[in-house]
């Protein structure tokens, strides 16, 4: 067996259904069924998708007891009259006279339909002869035939056709590119398997929405080895290339161009986007103008002129794969010395150069290298940027050539290769304007990359003699006593984070560290209400960044603060982050939509985003934020009864600690994957391990919290000892916990459940609706019973390697809620009225009146106000 699931091939229709069409068949639907149309007529760019929509609707029909024809329009029929109906016309009705053979026509089809509807698809109507799209308008002209015909958009298309929607006897429908939602859900059923992220952009993007265009770059790369699955994604592991059939199908819409024309593209496939001088420097603007005629090339407004590039990115590709290897080099030099003509030249002026002018084998000169090298890193290509680093280093030391070789040597999590860089400039530091920026970088390379945190304190100790500048001794006071704090738990003297000095970066580190001292020190609502104020831009430049962005995941998981708010955040800052090339970010993202997939029991999708994290961790992990990822995946395969995989997750937490004592920041996740590990191993003392490390983490006493409240889920009763720990805390999690620990009967179970949902943790939220049933079964009240367990039920999400609840003494039958039923008691629940229900989820009044009957029978509940 292979990693990949068994499936049809990806080549067949049934690998690739129809997605996303669902306004289109409605309403194409909608319009059969109105007496005073004749058809419809669906619109689209090649390869979107209206064949196979039509093909549905006119299948629909016949499921509905319609009498169906379908008709073809080809080239090659559309050079004998009636070519395409050659099928449908009988012999018999066959003349001379058109008139009279388009009567004979309707009625051999009228004959054929024996009083049904007959419901004729037309595809590609715009390559019909005159004589077919006159039929096919006559056809249209009867009652009982109703057409559906596709047309490509831009083409030239036969009067008749034209006038089915001029005439107002066939409204046209639109079909628009699918949306990147429907993308990802299209190729994750035809392979089986989720896409990473940075595969899911380059289908999203080169592909624009075109289903044919998803389909053969999907075929072409898995075929080409260049899509592979592993870790239960599909992962780019080599550079796509364009499938022979698509590139034949693009080649088509370039075939037959002028060489003034073709060159204008070319020039663009290898360095699009260009300013319209430029590119009209090249190529003249008379052939732009033509291109533009064409639909092959688009401009928009962009500093104070046009940018032109290509209308499709496959274009580019196509074109660049053509090209000679002389030839294009020739092309990239010119568009080299083009864009050199700019002023100013900027860091992305330089990078665009610079990459030119290395895949042309010319030397790039000396004053661009260096900004280059730091696009580059911005731009998410390390390697580059090293490769440029090093060039700029060629002529001798320099401080912030070295910072920059470092930096793209840390991007690919290679931090003794960053600390040898840094630390043979370190002569360069003392009085060099880039010395607090070198001290934050290397700190960060040698306390956190290489976990040596003496050696960073060292670093800061032999920094103080650099220069006897006031400003600068108080900068470097403050980097050390960040340094001692991140080593020490996150204890800051007082006023440490308070008066801002010369240097940004220590500055921002400061407060970085402030923010998580709050936390560790129980306020969470002060924490919570920092961070959200260091919110960083993508991509992430430097340490205070990246440890804004872990501090909004950490802060937010442990209070419980704003998670549908902090769910949206992390949406908008993947989608960025995979944009940008930026892995770590991409990979916090991912981490924290997994984590609060997990809260909620999701943990099937929670296991999807946390393979995306460690993919992206892979590439660039200053925090070793991989041990998180680990520690999730430990309890996924724990609540989920795949308990070997459990054990090997822990051995790869492990794995990740390298045999160290696990940094603060980790502690609390590593000492909860041991209690559930511990759980897993049948160890009748895991409740008091928990606790145990409870008792370790006792000056965090939000992080203390979580492991009593796992010590609670263990078995153990810990009720006062969560109590005194929410005293403590400012986190609405951590009141929540004390909530379900002191709970004694089953309204305050309920509430407690309640105080969980409405956070967004569903998965104890669950737990603690399942306590007050069985606390209710004990106090006598059945009904209420029955009621706390549909709660519990209908908080489950069945599909995500769990079972449903059961509560001991109240039967399963009878809370067993489908999930229509429980959306309905829960939109009740929240006081709608039947209308407004109904309103929401597009429902009949009376659909809703018996489902929330049927619901309330079962779960003993005579009045709508017990919901």
């Amino acid at each position: 067996m292979t990693d990949r699931d068994v499936g049809p091939p990806l080549a067949s229709d049934a690998a690739w259904p129809l997605l996303g069409r669902d306004a289109e068949l409605n309403a194409i639907a909608a319009h059969l069924g109105d007496a005073s149309l004749r058809g419809v007529v669906i619109t689209a760019q090649a390869g979107v998708g209206k064949s196979r929509l039509a093909r549905r609707a006119v299948a629909a029909a016949a499921d509905r007891g319609a009498v169906t024809e379908w008709v073809q329009g080809t080239r090659s029929a559309a050079t004998v009259p009636l070519g395409a109906f050659a099928a449908l016309v009988p012999s018999e009705a066959r003349a001379e006279d058109a008139l009279e053979l388009m009567r004979r026509s309707g009625e051999a089809l009228r004959e054929r339909a024996a009083g049904r509807r007959v419901v004729l698809g037309v595809d590609d109507a715009q390559l019909l002869d005159a004589m077919s799209a006159t039929l096919v308008l006559h056809l249209a002209s009867r009652e009982d035939v109703f057409v559906v015909a596709t047309v490509r958009s831009g083409e030239p298309c036969p009067d008749a056709i034209v006038s089915l929607w001029k005439d107002g006897l066939a409204p046209r429908v639109e079909l628009a590119p699918l949306d990147d939602a429907h993308v990802a859900t299209l190729v994750e059923q035809a392979v089986g398997a989720p896409l990473e992220e940075p595969a899911l952009r380059w289908l999203q993007v080169t592909a624009q929405g075109n289903p044919l265009y998803v389909r053969e770059l999907v075929t072409g790369a898995v075929e080409a080895g260049t899509l592979a699955r592993s870790a239960g994604l599909w992962r780019l592991v080599g550079r796509p290339t364009p499938s022979s059939s698509l590139r034949e199908s693009v080649g088509r819409r370039l075939g037959g161009l002028p060489d003034e024309q073709r060159a204008a593209l070319e020039l663009l496939a290898l360095g699009e986007p260009l300013w319209l001088p430029e590119i009209a420097a090249l190529a003249g603007e008379d052939v732009l103008v033509e291109l533009e005629s064409r639909g092959l090339i688009v401009t928009q407004p962009r500093a104070g002129t046009l940018e032109v590039r290509l209308s499709h990115p496959l274009f580019g590709d196509v074109l660049g794969e053509a090209l000679g290897a002389l030839h294009a080099r020739r092309l990239r030099l010119r568009l080299a010395e083009q864009l050199e003509l700019r002023s100013p030249v900027t860091a992305d002026d330089a990078l665009r150069i610079a990459r030119l002018r290395l895949d042309a084998g010319s030397p790039i000169p000396p004053t661009l290298r260096l900004d280059a090298a730091r696009a580059a890193n911005l731009a998410g290509d390390p390697d580059l940027g090293a490769t440029l680093s090093e060039l700029a280093l060629a002529d001798g030391p320099d401080l912030p050539a070295a910072m920059t070789l470092a930096r793209a040597r840390s991007m690919r999590n290679r931090q003794e290769d960053a600390e040898q860089a840094l630390a043979a400039v370190e002569a360069l530091a003392p009085r060099h304007p880039d010395a607090a920026a070198y001290l934050t970088q290397r700190g960060s390379v040698l306390f956190w990359g290489l976990r040596r945190p003496s050696d960073a304190l060292a670093l800061m100790e032999r920094a103080e003699a650099w220069s006897p500048d006031p400003e600068w001794a108080a900068a470097v006071q403050r980097a050390h006593q960040s340094w001692v704090a991140q080593a020490g738990g996150f204890s800051l003297p007082p006023g440490a984070a308070e008066a801002p000095t010369a240097d940004d970066a220590t500055d921002r580190t400061l407060r970085a560290v402030k923010t998580l001292s709050l936390l560790f020190s129980g306020r969470g609502d002060q924490a919570w209400a920092a961070v959200r104020r260091m919110r960083p831009s993508l991509p992430l430049r430097e340490l205070p960044d990246t440890a804004s962005l872990a501090n909004t995941i950490l802060i937010a998981l442990e209070t419980g603060y704003d998670w549908p708010e902090v769910e949206d955040y992390m949406t908008r800052t993947l989608r960025e982050a995979v944009r940008l090339n930026d892995h770590e970010a991409a990979g916090f993202a991912a981490f924290m939509l997994g984590a609060l997939l997990f809260l909620r029991g999701r943990f099937r999708d929670a296991a999807r985003w946390m393979a995306e994290a460690e993919l992206r961790f892979g590439h660039h992990d200053t925090f070793d934020a991989v041990v998180h990822v680990h520690t999730f995946q430990v309890g996924i395969a724990y609540h989920t009864g795949d308990y070997d995989d459990a054990l090997r997750q822990l051995d790869r937490v492990h794995a990740a600690l390298a045999d160290r004592e696990p940094l603060a920041v980790h502690q609390p996740y590593v000492l909860r994957a041991e209690g559930w590990a511990a759980r897993v191993r049948g160890d009748a003392h895991g409740a008091k391990r928990l606790l145990a490390a409870a008792d370790e983490l006792g000056d965090s006493p939000i992080h203390a919290a979580q492991l009593t409240y796992e010590a609670r889920r263990a078995g153990a009763s810990v009720g006062p000892a969560l109590a005194a720990l929410a005293d403590r805390c400012t986190a609405p999690l951590v009141a929540a916990y004390a909530a379900h620990a002191v709970a004694r009967d089953g309204e305050a179970l309920l509430a407690a459940a309640d105080a969980f949902a409405a956070i967004g943790a569903q998965l104890y939220a669950l737990e603690a609706a399942a306590d007050a049933a069985a606390a209710f079964v004990n106090e006598g009240r059945a009904q209420s019973a029955r009621r706390a367990a549909a709660h519990a039920r209908a908080l489950h999400v069945p599909g995500q390697g769990t079972e449903p609840p059961d509560v001991d003494g109240v039967a399963g039958t009878a809370v067993g809620l489908t999930a229509r039923e429980a959306q309905l008691v829960e939109l009740a629940g929240r006081g709608l009225s039947n209308a407004e229900i109904a309103e929401r989820l597009v429902l009949s009044v009376r659909t809703v009146e018996s489902h929330l009957y049927r619901a309330m029978q079962k779960l003993g509940i005579s009045r709508r106000g017990d919901l």
